[in-house]
């Protein structure tokens, strides 16, 4: 008979939570309420201000440098140059990286992955690091005197 009354006991507190959580219903509702009025505060991890005005001056974490190469300075002709970028940057953050550093007017960002390629030096074997580079297209009339190498 013991063990038919721990099965009892169970189904006896199962019932008064249900109890509870019954009344407990009828109190939230006026927590609510009174939360509404507090509106006024910013939630965490809210944007405000401060925040936008930070990522707007990041042009220096974006363009890490710019790309000098045969090829780089042959785009250079047709309006296009070239930064190795940071790589996580996106195409919007380093269009308005270039423009506010800068100070021209971007019409085109094309973003490529430089894989990491593997060195061998005798017997050790080791990895070139891989990088995200920007070719960034201007708009005419506009140029870049310090990616040109003047």
């Amino acid at each position: 008979m013991g063990i038919f009354d721990r099965f009892k006991s169970k189904e006896k507190p199962e019932k008064k939570p249900a109890e509870k959580k019954e009344k407990l219903k009828a109190v939230q509702p006026e927590k609510k309420k009174e939360s509404k009025s507090r509106i006024e505060k910013p939630k965490r991890g809210a944007k405000t201000g401060k925040i936008v005005k930070k990522e707007e001056n990041i042009a220096y974490e974006i363009l890490l440098e710019p790309l000098v190469s045969e090829k780089s300075t042959g785009l250079g002709q047709f309006n296009k140059y070239v930064f190795k970028v940071h790589p996580k940057a996106s195409k919007f953050q380093i269009k308005s990286a270039v423009e506010s550093y800068y100070g021209v007017g971007v019409t085109k960002v094309n973003v490529i992955k430089i894989h990491p390629k593997k060195r061998i030096h005798g017997r050790k074997v080791g990895w070139k690091q891989g990088f995200k580079k920007a070719v960034v297209t201007l708009r005419e009339g506009d140029t870049i005197g310090a990616a040109e190498g003047v």
